[in-house]
Formats: C-alpha cells, structure tokens, sequence
C-alpha cells in the first residue's frame, strides 16, 4: 500500500519495526549481510496487508454492549419486551437495565415502545432502550422521574422530549435530550466496566485492527451522560495491556478541559501520540430525522432536523480547540450540517491560520455537491463508516428521496476530488469488521452503485488514509521499511475474490509492532 503499490514477497521485521520488504532473494542476501538471528514465516499464500486502523469508535460504550441487552435483531414490540423482560428479572433494586441497538425504521408503523410498554417491562427500575444511532432513546417511568421530566416537557436547546396527546412525556427523547436522562445513568460497577471494556477491545484484533481513534468523554457531554466522564480515565488506565494503539479524540463541552487532563500526568500511557483531536457535534442523524437539512425529509417534508448548538458555540468550540493544537473533529451528517461546518472551518482558518491541520468531519453522510471541492481546497479530512450503508440502505431512498441519494455516502466523488477519507466502524453502532466494511464500499450492497470504489481504494481507507488523518502516517499504514510491523494476514487477497466474497475472507493472524495479537 504503498505510493507504488509494491507487490512483494518477503518481510522482514526486527524490533517491533519492518527492516526490508521486497523479493524473498534479496531478504536472504539482506539477512547474510547482518548476520542476524531468524525465525521464517511460510505465509503459505496468504495475502499480507499493513494492520487495520478504524479511525473512530467508542471503545466504552462497546462494554456497555458487553453487559447489556442487545436489540439489533428486533423488530416487534413483543420482541423487545420478551428479551427485556429476561434481563429484568435478574437485575438489583436500583440497578439501571439498558437495551441497545433498536432499529428505529423497524418500528415506523407503531412508532418506538413507550414508556407504557416499558413499565409493563420493569415498573421499579429506570429501564432505557438506545436506537441504534445513539442519538435517540425511550424510556420507562423511573428512568423519567429519576431525570426529572415525567410529568411535563421541557424545551431542551438541540433536543426534544416527545409529548402524548395530553402533553405529557412520552419516553422517547432526541439529541440533547437524551443526556437529559443519561446524566442520572448509574453506570456499572468501575471493576465491572474495565474488564468488559478491555475484553471488547481485545476481540478488534480478531478484525485485523492494530490501531483506534478513540472517542472519550472527559465530562457529562456525550452518549455516556454524567458517567461518560470517567472514559478518559479509564482508557489512560487500561491502554499499556491493550493490544492495539489508541488515538485520542476527546469530547467535552470545553477543550480548555482536555489540556487540564493532560496536565493531570494521569495519560501517561498516550505520551507516545504526538497529536489529540476534540470531538464536536453539530447535528443528529438521518434515522431519527434529526440531523440538519437544507431541505425537508422526503417522507417527513416538514421536518429538516437541526443543529445541536448554536452557531455561536459551536465556532467557539472550534476556534478553541485549533488555538490548543487540537485536530477538531465536527460530527456532521446532514447536508447543511455539512455545509456549516465548511462555513466555519473556512472562517476559522481565515481568522487563524495554521498549516497541516488535518481538521475532520465525522460522517459527512449527505454532501452538497458544490461542498466537495471546498473539502478539498481548506485541506479538510473524513471519518467515514461504510457499514451504515449496509444498515440504512432499505430506508434511506423514502427518507431522502432520489434527488440527494446519488449525493449520500458519496465515497467515489471524495476520492477523485481528492479529499483524504478514512474508514471507521463508530462501534458499538457497526460491526467492527473492516472486511465487511472494505466489502461494502466496493459493492455498496447495490446503493448509488456509481459512489462504488476500487478494493485498492477501500482498502486504503483503513491503512495508508487512517493513518494520515490521524497524523501517523510516518509510522503506519504502509508496509515499508522504519515503520511498525503492524499487519495482517488474510486467506485470500482481496484483489483476486469476487467483491461479495470480501467479507468472508478469514484472518490468519494479526501482528502489532511484532506481536501477535490474534492467531486463528
């Protein structure tokens, strides 16, 4: 994956570092003139890629999924309480149940289970089910008492508590709101919390993954709510046993915070990461109809979601954190959340320029056409997750309508504009396997087949681009002598399958600066 596209067919790696690449005649000849102690590798045909790098995902609330119920699958009322009710009986007095995943498109006709039904589920303890966007949940009576909007509804700025027909609270609550009821989540147990998360992150090696951008609240803003706030910590304590290297991308409601994190010594187990990023959200998601439009949804004309902050707050997030040396990175994924955040980061870079900035914008679902080349021209990169494709593809032609889907996860138009994008799996909201993902992009499950890209191009995603927008492409993302040995080892490559067979090449190994991390 290099700029040639090398093909070779030996590798050495001394110290956790690639030493030569290239014909197998040369390596011995190389190996003879160091004089050095070998162990070979027969890879016996397998296809040898540089190590995967999934440039966003929660790697917290992937243990929540651990410990939780999971409602991926769920597509009738009577599932949801049949698999919760489980749950319920065996939790403690006070002790919270959540229910993840819900495919909100599955429930269009009947709407989201209230908290009607929800009661009947578990009348004494807060019970919460999360859509699978994380941007929207509903929940039981004691989940709204103990958040203090049972009775009446509130106006929430970039946010909205849904209200019955007597203007009463329904249960389901969206964007800002839904930290309204997280803020008095009580979280499991920190001994709980660490184990399951270090299990989750462990299992990414088995999907070739060596490398993460971990998103990480420092304080109550975020889908963690008031516990979220402990991420940062946790992960500073967890991440010398992890078998991957992690990327910082911290979310909080002031970037000056971070810098006081970092002062705290408390992240010493990052030192080694030269550059952190800080997470904003401008907007919420195209299935809860809540991210920001120009025009009405095509099935909801009336509705053209909104911006989650004010403009004001949102440039001042932005204009502090680039003044702190911080990447930001802007969640947008609408097409006028898009817009705005081009808007700003163009004023931004006039008011205060800096070379090299990298700054992102996670998502970018819905794209005007005339914003791409502005992409290109202020030098702005991409987190993308191709894998929402898979999971919106039913439902997004009535929701956005024919007009803006050729314009909808738009992956070739970035590529030939020549906008970097990286891929990502935004865990636990997509599986974290990047062949599916690299599979879709090539296929795109037949969605806008004209936005498809080449395997070579998908692959790029998760090696050489991930590494570039998170400032570590000296270091990884190709397999080149002085960088790390990280890489995997697949049965088959995927140039030479059938596109539809991507996602079911089996991983051989998976190797993080020399070490085996997974072995099958």
């Amino acid at each position: 994956m290099d700029d040639n596209r090398t093909v070779a067919n030996a590798m050495i790696y001394q110290d956790g570092l690639i030493r030569f690449i290239g014909d197998e005649t040369e390596a011995r000849r190389w190996l003879s003139r160091m004089g050095c102690p070998v162990r070979e590798i027969d890879g016996e045909g397998c296809c040898v890629l540089p190590g995967f790098i999934d440039t966003h995902l929660h790697p917290i609330m992937l243990s929540i999924f651990e410990i939780n119920a999971d409602l991926g699958e769920v597509s009738s009322i009577e599932e949801v309480v049949r698999i919760l009710s489980g749950k319920a009986a065996s939790i403690e007095p006070g002790e919270w149940l959540l229910g993840l995943q819900l495919d909100e498109q599955r429930f269009s006709e009947t709407g989201l289970p209230d908290r009607h039904v929800l009661d009947r589920i578990c009348a004494g303890n807060p019970l919460v089910i999360f859509c699978r966007d994380g941007h929207s949940l509903t929940a039981n009576s004691a989940a709204l008492r103990e958040a203090g909007i049972a009775d009446a509804p509130q106006e929430i700025e970039g946010g909205t508590i849904e209200v019955d027909a007597d203007n009463i609270p329904t249960g389901v609550c969206r964007e800002a709101a839904v930290g309204i009821v997280m803020k008095r989540f009580k979280p499991p147990g920190e001994a709980q919390l660490m184990t399951a998360t270090r299990e989750a992150i462990c299992k990414l090696a088995a999907h070739g993954i060596t490398s993460i951008g971990a998103i990480l609240q420092t304080d109550e803003e975020g889908p963690g709510g008031a516990s979220g706030r402990r991420e940062s910590l946790m992960m500073a304590a967890l991440a010398p046993d992890l078998p991957l290297s992690i990327y910082n991308i911290f979310i909080g409601s002031n970037p000056s915070g971070i810098s006081r994190i970092e002062a705290d010594g408390r992240t010493e187990p990052f030192a080694d990461i030269k550059h952190r990023a800080f997470k904003i959200f401008s907007d919420g998601t195209l299935g809860s109809c809540t991210a920001c439009m120009h025009q009405g949804f095509f099935d909801h004309p009336e509705k053209t979601g909104y911006l989650t902050l004010g403009l004001d707050e949102l440039y001042r997030r932005m204009r502090d954190a680039h003044l702190l040396g911080f990447q930001v990175c802007i969640h947008a994924i609408g097409d006028k959340a898009v817009t705005t955040c081009i808007d700003l980061y163009e004023k931004l870079l006039e008011a205060h320029p800096r070379e090299d900035h990298r700054h992102r914008i996670e998502h970018a679902s819905v794209v005007s056409p005339g914003d791409i080349p502005r992409l290109a021209k202020l030098g702005l990169v991409l987190s993308c997750q191709p894998l929402f494709i898979r999971s919106e593809a039913q439902w997004l032609p009535q929701r956005l309508g024919p007009q803006r889907l050729p314009m909808t996860y738009p992956f070739r138009s970035f590529f030939e504009s020549g906008v970097v994008i990286a891929g990502a799996s935004d865990a636990p909201i997509e599986s974290t396997s990047v062949l599916a993902a690299i599979e879709c992009c090539v296929t795109r499950d037949g969605f806008t087949p004209e936005q498809a890209l080449t395997v070579d191009q998908a692959i790029s995603m998760y090696t050489r681009n991930a590494a570039f927008i998170q400032f570590e492409e000296a270091e990884k993302g190709t397999l080149e002598p002085g960088k790390r040995a990280d890489f995997v080892m697949l049965d088959e490559n995927p140039h030479r399958v059938v596109p539809h067979d991507i996602g079911k090449i089996s991983l051989v190994r998976t190797v993080r600066g020399g070490e085996v991390t997974f072995e099958r």
